[in-house]
């Protein structure tokens, strides 16, 4: 029988394989990094539980397997916090360490290699046969029009006859490696002599295994016309600190190569997506002093824990620097990250004096007032026109007053408490209608234009009831706003007919505001209809998706009314927003004059789900 060693055996056996340490990982889908080992440990026998009551003495004699520890990046994946059978063989947060079987683990690849496995099968020695190859189905992760995460899978028909096409890699201009095998830039073992993307625009490394800044230098310089880079839910390594060179990306060529250099590279990306990635603010100092992205101009820096925003002490190393770090930045998304304080806006405008627009959508501001007086009371000059508020906690009108005096161009506040809820206090059409009278500034608002008929409609419509002192709107409006002021401004617009209480004046203005048209394309796609042309139609912001579904279905027929389907094309999002809530008005969606909404079949969506 072979000897079982101790726990802590092969710790300190001489002939213990080169550690894994420091490693990322990819065990069973789930991302994570080398904690421990590789080392040999007792597996449980199948009867013994395999938790901490387990007890080698007393149970089946067990085999000995080569395992790692894991510390994964998702809570609960784990088991415990890097202890067996009492002894601490690393240390992690509990419930998310676990050890793994060295055979199920799977570790990083070069680039070239990732590349050659997902476009260009046919130039790797085990390549299939046409008649075997599989068509590609991934997983594509999105965020619905109600905020909730979702993932759908996608099927790429014609996989084979694309790669034919995709020859030469001087082709793509986008590309994908996300959730790939991808761990480093280096060694190139598949094409041999010198090889780039040269055309390449976008590329997306999400969920990776790459963990080393000095790699995603070393990609970049692959992609000298480089735009684009996502790495979301990729966990990198911090980079050396200011002061400190940055080293050259493991097994990177030397020698003569490496040194003759016929033209300075200079990093073109212009947006740079971490979210996910526990990136911190010192580490985006440290890669702006390392000159990694000197173009960059819109940084996405969601669900990173950064509860402060932008902190404090960024302002004023920016003002005892010589030079302002991210001088360049006009756009900051900090979504989900659990911030509260308003004070947020004046640190981004002191610390970034280009910025233009800032997303703090999905966060927890409204709780307290605390800065938002202070922000909109600075008249520092500032480019920040454009602000992201959707899904806070802005639950009271007295905090809508209190945003209406920071001005604005465009504002984005759906989904809020104040609309949202339980007891919502307000109907998002007269929080819209608020906003609008309040902001003359506000040039979009949740997506739509604001249009002059719309603007003299709220303006007359807040000037009606502006007078009326037990409305629980004024009263909260004006803890934090001066609104005598705002009814002079109005007046001189509008003239006194405003100013009069007259309740058939104000329930005109009001209904010419409920009738406002928008222009929407209706798009055909289902397959029983995809033939007939697009359809313009004026709709008014109150319809429902209900009605409008009945409106698509008088349109273009074909299709039973009960199967159509409606979604929001958007640029942003690869599917669209579903409008998957008949009782929601248009409005609710943001959808405002130029909008294409699409007409599908649910049968031939449940079919397409089937075959996959």
């Amino acid at each position: 029988e072979r000897p079982r060693k101790s726990s802590l055996a092969s710790m300190t056996d001489s002939s213990q394989p080169e550690s894994l340490i420091g490693r990322r990982v990819r065990v069973g889908g789930h991302l994570g990094t080398v904690r421990w080992g590789p080392g040999e440990l007792q597996a449980p026998s199948k009867a013994a539980p395999a938790d901490a009551g387990y007890n080698a003495s007393t149970s089946p004699a067990a085999s000995v397997v080569q395992v790692i520890g894991v510390e994964y990046d998702e809570a609960g994946v784990g088991k415990h916090d890097g202890t067996y059978q009492g002894s601490r063989l690393f240390t992690c947060r509990d419930g998310y360490g676990s050890f793994a079987k060295i055979e199920k683990a799977e570790f990083g690849m070069p680039i070239q290699r990732a590349i050659a496995e997902k476009y260009f099968g046919a130039a790797l020695p085990d390549a299939a046969r046409k008649s075997n190859r599989n068509e590609s189905i991934e997983l594509m992760e999105y965020t619905d029009s109600k905020g909730r995460e979702k993932a759908m899978t996608v099927e790429l028909i014609g996989r084979y006859d694309v790669e034919q096409r995709q020859q030469r890699l001087e082709a793509f201009i986008e590309m994908s490696l996300s959730e790939t095998q991808l761990g480093s830039r280096y060694r190139d073992d598949v094409w041999e002599g010198d090889w780039s993307l040269p055309r390449l625009k976008s590329l997306w490394l999400d969920k990776t295994l790459l963990c080393d800044w000095a790699d995603v230098a070393a990609i970049c310089e692959l992609c000298p016309n480089l735009e684009w880079l996502s790495l979301s839910k990729t966990k990198l390594e911090s980079p050396p600190p200011k002061g400190e060179s940055m080293q050259a990306a493991k097994d990177a060529p030397t020698g003569m190569l490496a040194t003759v250099v016929l033209e300075p590279f200079v990093c073109k990306i212009r947006t740079l997506v971490l979210n996910d990635t526990g990136v911190t603010w010192q580490d985006l100092l440290a890669l702006d002093s390392h000159g990694l992205f000197p173009c960059l101009e819109h940084l996405h820096l969601s669900k990173n824990g950064l509860q402060e925003g932008i902190p404090s002490e960024l302002g004023s190393e920016a003002m005892n620097g010589t030079q302002r770090p991210l001088a360049r930045l006009r756009s900051v998304v900090l979504d989900s990250n659990g911030i509260s304080d308003w004070s947020v806006l004046q640190r981004a405008i002191s610390v970034f004096p280009a910025l233009e627009a800032l997303h703090l959508n999905d966060n927890c501001l409204g709780q307290s007032l605390e800065g938002l007086k202070d922000a909109a009371e600075d008249q520092t000059p500032r480019r920040l026109t454009s602000l992201f508020l959707n899904e806070n906690k802005i639950a009271s009108w007295q905090a809508v007053g209190a945003l209406t005096n920071y001005a604005l161009l465009e504002l984005k506040v759906q989904r809020i408490t104040l609309t949202e809820g339980a007891s919502p206090l307000a109907s998002p059409m007269l929080l819209r209608q608020i906003l609008i009278a309040l902001m003359p500034t506000l040039l979009r608002l949740n997506a739509s234009e604001v249009t002059v008929k719309e603007r003299t409609a709220a303006e007359r419509y807040f000037a009606s009831i502006a007078r009326q002192e037990n409305s629980p709107i004024v009263k909260g409006i004006s803890e934090h706003c001066n609104i005598q002021e705002h009814i002079a401004r109005l007046q001189a617009i509008h003239g006194d007919a405003v100013a009069s209480e007259a309740t058939e004046h104000g329930q005109a203005t009001r209904s010419a505001l409920s009738n406002a048209l928008v222009e929407v394309v209706l798009r055909p796609v289902g397959a029983a209809i995809v033939e007939k042309p697009p359809t313009r139609k004026k709709v008014p912001h109150t319809m429902t998706v209900g009605e409008l579904k009945r409106l698509a279905h008088l349109l273009f027929k074909g299709i039973p009314l009960d199967r159509i389907t409606l979604t929001l094309a958007d640029d942003g999002l690869p599917f669209g927003i579903p409008l998957d809530d008949e009782a929601r008005e248009l409005g609710f969606f943001g959808i405002g004059d130029g909008a294409e909404i699409r007409v599908d079949d649910e049968e031939d969506l449940r079919k397409a789900n089937e075959k996959v």
